[in-house]
């Protein structure tokens, strides 16, 4: 598929690929509140689906180092293709990031990759896709329609590992930003640093799901961690329970 800017990228969904891009890169949802790369940074891209992100990464600071987990298989082939297609210093695991190493069930969506995960909910999941394609503007009827069929469901079992595993084997000893977009897993990816890498994260940029007060939970665990946190929705995502959550390390 051919991208707006003119780069090809191997994908699965059209349309989710251009949302993505028009999200990502288009209105740069992951460089807003002062979040930026800087020459030398490691980036763990956590929930990369196909690289769009990483892409955008890779545009903003080429070079930058980039640590891709995506466990959904389909979507890491897709992933792989384009890290290696366009040049990107990056790497590729095709395993969930969480508070503890195993394994476990992920739960694909294959018609909406981007809502595939460990805490699936086939109900929740259809009415924020509902609720998004009506602040798109589509009509009432023409939302019930284009969200018919979305949210079949295939399962796969997926390798688990923690951030501070893969820091460790892999010789990070900074993550200039930690991107988090794993539908619903958000907090057990942040349980997998453990206490003494903490000082070693400068940069978080996540998708929090406000469940059971979640989003208060998360901003007041960063702030207490040293971070300046800000908090935001898409436009798109209004009336749902979906938050973008940017920190950044308080200087000294």
């Amino acid at each position: 598929m051919t991208l707006p800017d003119g780069h090809v990228v191997f994908q699965l969904n059209p349309a989710e690929t251009s949302l993505q891009y028009r999200s990502i890169v288009g209105d740069r949802s992951y460089f807003r509140h002062d979040v930026r790369l800087e020459p030398g940074m490691t980036v763990f891209d956590v929930g990369a689906n196909i690289g769009i992100a990483a892409l955008a990464f890779h545009w903003e600071c080429p070079g930058t180092r980039i640590l891709a987990f995506e466990p959904a298989r389909p979507l890491y082939d897709a992933l792989c293709a384009n890290l290696s297609a366009h040049g990107l210093n990056a790497k590729a695991f095709d395993c969930a990031l969480s508070r503890t190493p195993g394994t476990a069930v992920l739960t694909v969506y294959p018609e909406t990759t981007a809502m595939s995960g460990m805490y699936t909910d086939v109900d929740h999941d259809a009415e924020v896709t509902r609720t998004f394609l009506a602040n798109s503007g589509f009509a009432p009827e023409d939302v019930t329609d284009m969200a018919e069929g979305r949210h079949v469901t295939e399962k796969q079992e997926c390798q688990v590992r923690t951030i501070s595993e893969v820091m460790a084997t892999e010789g990070v000893d900074r993550i200039g930003l930690l991107k988090i977009n794993v539908e619903k897993a958000e907090c057990d990816v942040l349980d997998g640093i453990a206490p003494g890498d903490w000082e070693a994260v400068d940069q978080i940029v996540m998708q929090v799901h406000d469940i059971d007060g979640r989003l208060a939970s998360v901003r007041d665990d960063l702030t207490g961690r040293g971070f300046q946190v800000d908090i935001g929705q898409d436009p798109l995502l209004k009336d749902t329970d979906i938050f973008d959550v940017y920190a950044r390390r308080n200087s000294p």
